[in-house]
């Protein structure tokens, strides 16, 4: 277990921007704002998504393709260091006009429209190492 007491920092609230790439502009800010640990929850709207479904067996990651468009109904996330530059971890619910759900893994979405909450985490941020086990980047005591 690896445990971290971090302060809180500042609290943003962000309208993102249309037809922009989800993860891509949350990285964008975090690179912008300097911030190398927080969270953060989106809601809004994608016109698409990939989610993605990780394999435990194979080690890899399955993708889940959202075509159409839908609502954004929870993402949230995290947001540390990998190889130094600020990473950002997502999970998301979709919906779509006939109610029928995804969820998994945010790898990318195209927004129509969406709000972010960010809360920036100040301290010694967490790192992201490969992990042999899991074959996944996951925070380490670095």
């Amino acid at each position: 277990m690896l445990i971290r007491d971090l302060r809180r920092g500042r609290s943003l609230m962000i309208r993102l921007d249309h037809d922009a790439e989800i993860i891509s502009q949350i990285t964008y800010l975090a690179n912008k704002e300097k911030i190398c640990s927080g969270v953060f929850s989106v809601i809004g709207a994608l016109k698409q998504a990939e989610l993605g479904y990780y394999d435990q067996k194979s080690l890899e990651y399955r993708k889940i393709l959202v075509e159409g468009p839908a609502e954004l109904i929870s993402a949230s996330g995290n947001i540390s260091l990998r190889d130094d530059q600020p990473f950002v971890h997502a999970h998301a619910m979709l919906s779509d006009q006939e109610g029928r759900v995804w969820g998994g893994h945010l790898s990318k979405g195209m927004i129509f429209a969406a709000e972010l909450y960010l809360l920036e985490f100040l301290g010694q941020p967490f790192k992201r190492e490969h992990d042999p086990v899991t074959g996944l980047y996951l925070w380490s005591e670095k």
